[in-house]
């Protein structure tokens, strides 16, 4: 069968020539800068292996003398960020640019052409190539009538964006009837391979300046995942200058973060087996090349994880539809023991996604029923007037001990979370601040936007 369009094998991302929005987003790049990089005699230990602590690494790297990353999983298996949909696009829901959003798909971009390198580098060919999808490869179903209105109107508003797109050309594209928009210049990552080729890089670019480590710890059961959290910043704040907190749902390990706008929220996808499908009059069903997304989204992509399972004629990757997620508020978080819940919940939920996909990709109703389900628990923070951001900054950290000290003194601890649903956009831009904030010691370097919360609760204290 053949493969879709937008996920032929790319030598890179379009030519900027024939991108003028591009053009314009890489007229300032630092990678063509000649200003001199500040450099330190930092070691700097970083608690998170996932979107905001590979990024901050990345940064880092080459300006300190050692980094260490503490994880539980390899690079490229973090436990939210590996499962997430890997869409990015600088709009909102309501489409329009969302906070920082051209700064952080520029400052993206940048990473995937690195992480791609990184990979083919490394003799990893297929992974280079599935990496990322071409561009113009996300669409947005209307599915109602103000729908139509509300998307025709955003596409007028920006035309560099968006594109109305129905009849034949949205057939083509969403392999089904219907109309919406195109978000061009979206891609879509194969989340694995983007951050295991971060890490390549990190080590093929800084190997020889930097001395860098990944700290890989496994733990019993995952609820010890807090405990292990604050167990690994307790041993890295005594044994580093600098420690970088970005353990996503570890988060709950530090009673003294227990009043940050945050919450914890659980997200769980559907993975349908996309080969195969036999549609009406018998034909076997095109391959989804696009992805769809309203609310939830419908994402074509390869399934790595083959753990149990037989290797496929010719060693052919398994295509598949990622359908999610669930948005499962976690109650209580911080409490001894955070509600579970009952087995019909999670069902019910299940059943309810299952719906919702099949109503962005009508096809779906025919095809098989989800062999699998991933899920990840992402830190989210409360709703401002620019959405909601995520939070970083200086923090202290007592009660955080090694052999009876306190050790998370101000100054040395630094906090980067609440990525949410939009880590994709914002992890590179705000880990390349943090970064700097942390070489040059200063935490004003980093968007006022992002320090306020912190600054809030060190109000309240003093």
């Amino acid at each position: 069968m053949a493969r879709p369009s937008a996920f032929l094998p790319l030598r890179g991302l379009p030519s900027r020539t024939h991108r003028p929005l591009l053009a314009r987003l890489f007229a300032s790049s630092p990678a063509t800068s000649t200003e001199k990089i500040e450099r330190s005699d930092l070691n700097v230990a970083v608690v998170g292996g996932g979107l905001a602590g590979l990024s901050t690494a990345w940064h880092l790297a080459g300006r300190v003398k050692s980094l260490t990353v503490y994880d539980p999983c390899p690079p490229g298996q973090a436990e939210a960020s590996a499962v997430a949909g890997g869409l990015l696009h600088p709009l909102t829901p309501k489409n329009r640019i969302i906070w920082s959003g051209l700064e952080g798909f520029k400052a993206t971009l940048r990473l995937v052409e690195a992480s791609k390198a990184a990979l083919s580098h490394a003799g990893d060919e297929r992974a280079a190539r599935r990496l990322h999808s071409a561009q113009g490869t996300i669409l947005r179903p209307a599915l109602t009538p103000q729908h139509v209105l509300d998307y025709q109107a955003a596409a007028a508003r920006l035309p560099e964006w968006l594109e109305w797109l129905e009849g034949e050309e949205w057939q083509r594209r969403a392999n089904c009837p219907g109309h919406g928009l195109l978000l061009r210049n979206s891609i879509v990552l194969s989340m694995p391979d983007y951050l295991r080729g971060l890490w390549l890089s990190l080590q093929q670019l800084h190997g020889s300046t930097t001395h860098l480590t990944w700290e890989q710890r496994t733990f019993p059961s995952p609820s010890q995942a807090a405990a292990a959290a604050a167990s690994t910043a307790a041993v890295a704040a005594a044994a580093y200058d600098v420690v970088v907190l970005a353990s996503g749902a570890g988060i709950c390990a530090f009673p003294a973060l227990k009043d940050l706008p945050i919450e914890l929220v659980k997200g769980r996808t559907l993975l349908v087996d996309q080969q195969g499908w036999e549609g009406e009059e018998g034909r076997e069903e095109q391959l989804l090349g696009s992805a769809l997304l309203c609310g939830e989204y419908v994402v074509p992509g390869v399934d790595m994880d083959r753990e149990g399972e037989e290797e496929r004629e010719g060693g052919e990757e398994r295509r598949v539809l990622r359908c999610g997620s669930t948005k499962e508020y976690i109650e209580d978080p911080w409490g001894p023991n955070p509600k579970k819940e009952e087995g019909g919940e999670g069902e019910d939920k299940m059943n309810a996604l299952r719906e919702k996909a099949e109503r962005i990709y009508p096809p779906l109703k025919g095809g098989p029923a989800a062999y699998r389900i991933t899920t990840g628990i992402r830190v989210a923070t409360q709703r401002s007037n620019l959405g909601k951001l995520p939070i970083l900054g200086r923090i202290s950290l007592r009660g955080v001990e090694k052999g009876g000290k306190e050790a998370g003194e101000e100054g040395k601890t630094w906090l980067y979370t609440g990525l949410g649903g939009r880590g994709l956009i914002h992890h590179a831009f705000l880990g390349e601040r943090l970064a700097e904030a942390i070489v040059k010691g200063e935490e004003m370097m980093l968007p006022s936007q992002v320090r306020a919360p912190l600054l809030k609760e060190k109000k309240k204290k003093e």
